[in-house]
Parts: C-alpha cells; structure tokens; sequence
C-alpha cells in the first residue's frame, strides 16, 4: 500500500488528511484517491507540489512515476498571506 498525506490546501478544503491506496503509477494513485474522496478533482492536483518519500519530485510524467508498498507521497500547496 502506499500511503497519500495531504497538507494545506487540499486537508483544510476536503477534510482528509491521509488515505491508503494501491501502489502503481502516480496517475493510478490520483485516480484511487479520487474515488476514495469522490468530491475533489483532477485539477486539484494540477498545481499540488508533490513529494514522494520526503522528496520534491519535478517534471512530473504521472504515468512514468511509478510508487511501490511503503511509498508515502504529499500532495501540498504553497500557500501564503499577510
């Protein structure tokens, strides 16, 4: 199982914080949490910095990165304010 955190945006507006899903490429992840939290949407990740595994994963081809059993991956957002 790889296990999905989610920080920011995404906890504070979908109330989830964690969920465990089936290993696979990253768009198969997106996927299951999509069903998993059926009111959020693909574009909530559009821009989400992910990490997999405490590292910043860039140029991100979701069906090329590829999670294993025991990968934890964050979706966040970088939010600011004053």
């Amino acid at each position: 199982m790889v296990t999905v955190r989610f920080l920011n945006l995404l906890r504070s507006t979908y109330k989830v914080e964690q969920l465990q899903v089936l290993a696979g490429t990253l768009s198969e992840v997106i996927n299951q949490v999509l069903v998993l939290v059926s009111k959020m949407k693909k574009e909530d990740f559009d821009q989400a910095a992910i990490f997999v595994n405490q590292m910043k994963i860039n140029h991100i081809d979701y069906d090329k990165e590829i999670l294993k059993d025991g990968d934890v991956v964050v979706f966040t957002h970088f939010v600011g304010g004053g």
